[in-house]
């Protein structure tokens, strides 16, 4: 069975997006499949699979459950539909539905099957693609009633969530709304495309209205909420009147996804002149029992935009080693965030070449698209801060500039209010 079951081990390490080169990789590959499967795999016996220790034949249940893993009913029926894993072979077959022009319960249990290997669902987003252009309901309607989504990994699902979100800004506004109103009724859909890819740019006028439309026809506690604060964010940022504007914590709060806890606890600090200390306390707390990266990332901005410079300090120094870890799709979005907060620490501190240093860190052009002109204010809103102290009058009114432009993209004129504090005359 030498070379038998080689390609299985390929598979799991493509559904898993774990590349197993050490023993600490097998650990987070046996979660995994726990996680998934509710199977147990003894360590040894992935050790055994692996060759980290001496190989020995696996066991037909061993190498049922890994098949399991990846989506299979049984090492057998891995054998005899492996091909599926094959990305050439998964697009020709969204080809050959592309010319049939009609899709059916055998294409959506072959999809099903082939969206097991994660990277496949980037190929399905293309496709998905090309009937939002073509505005083809039908299809996208069928597509998300009965693709099941919930074993795909969060890096490419946001990948596909991206393809998809992007595709429908190129489409009229009124055919724009349209198509949302009329898939938004899907979770498959409402979950895993306006609510996974947050569109920060149009937060004034088309992804607005998209709010508009999940606050009318949801019910979801977490939905209303996360709809809520965004159109908090909206008014802020566009200097609006938030005075009665008043946001109450679910009774379900706790069991809310982390990222949109942190979301609400940074519309606390943006509602207040200055920030509570028992809010302090809360955010503290809650972030010695979260991912730090994932709670803070709301959080952070709304501490720079409020100046809040000490507890934002006390946070970086705090959770410092967490900020920076890389293990999530938005990796690159969350760390030019938190490089940014540094860089206005260091530079509130005097330490203008650390600050500048900073900056320098952050990897603008890898922030994911939705979040891009949001992170772009923050960026350029420190360097004229920077630039104000160092009397650098060019560099200054280069950044200002840049904040200009973007503003009458984003209307958050917030952002210039901000910078008039900075700019050289």
């Amino acid at each position: 069975m030498k070379d038998d079951y080689s390609q299985l081990l390929i598979d799991v390490q493509k559904k898993s997006n774990i590349q197993v080169k050490s023993i600490g990789d097998l650990k987070f590959l046996q979660e995994d499949i726990k996680t998934t499967t509710g199977i147990a795999i003894g360590f040894n016996t992935l050790r055994r699979l692996f060759g980290f220790l001496e190989k020995t034949k696996p066991s037909i249940n061993t190498l049922n459950s890994v098949s399991k893993y990846i989506g299979f009913n049984s090492f057998s029926h891995y054998k005899n539909n492996q091909k599926k894993f094959d990305e050439w072979y998964f697009q020709q077959y969204l080809q050959r539905i592309l010319l049939s022009k009609k899709i059916n319960n055998d294409d959506i249990d072959f999809i099903n099957q082939c969206i097991n290997y994660s990277e496949n669902i980037v190929y399905l987003g293309y496709f998905l693609s090309f009937h939002i252009q073509r505005n083809n309901l039908e299809i996208l309607d069928y597509v998300f009633e009965n693709v099941s989504f919930k074993n795909i990994s969060g890096t490419n699902f946001h990948k596909f969530s991206t393809i998809l979100s992007t595709s429908f800004l190129n489409l009229s506004e009124d055919n724009y709304v349209s198509l949302y109103r009329a898939l938004i009724h899907h979770n498959n859909f409402r979950n895993n495309i306006p609510l996974t890819y947050i569109d920060y740019t149009h937060l004034n006028s088309r992804y607005l209205k998209v709010l508009g439309i999940i606050e009318e026809l949801g019910d979801n506690n977490s939905d209303l909420l996360f709809v809520s604060l965004m159109k908090f964010h909206n008014y802020f940022y566009r200097e609006e009147d938030i005075l009665g504007l008043d946001i109450k914590k679910p009774q379900d709060f706790d069991g809310f996804y982390v990222v949109l806890k942190g979301r609400y606890y940074g519309y606390k600090i943006m509602k207040g002149k200055k920030i509570n200390p028992s809010i302090k306390r809360e955010i503290i707390n809650i972030t010695k029992d979260n991912k730090a990266n994932q709670f803070l990332q709301e959080i952070v901005p709304a501490l720079i935009i409020k100046e809040e410079y000490i507890f934002l300090e006390e946070l970086i120094n705090l959770f410092y080693e967490d900020l920076f870890e890389s293990d999530r799709w938005d990796a690159h979005t969350s760390a030019a965030i938190y490089l940014i907060a540094l860089a206005n620490v260091n530079w509130k501190n005097k330490n203008i070449k650390i600050a500048k240093s900073n900056l320098d860190l952050v990897e603008i052009d890898k922030v994911e698209l939705g979040y891009e002109s949001y992170v772009f204010l923050f960026y350029y809103l420190t360097k004229v801060k920077i630039s104000f102290s160092e009397n650098k009058t060019v560099d200054n009114k280069h950044s200002y500039t840049k904040i200009k432009k973007i503003v009458k993209i984003t209307g958050f004129t917030k952002f210039v209010t901000e910078a008039n504090k900075y700019l050289i005359k």
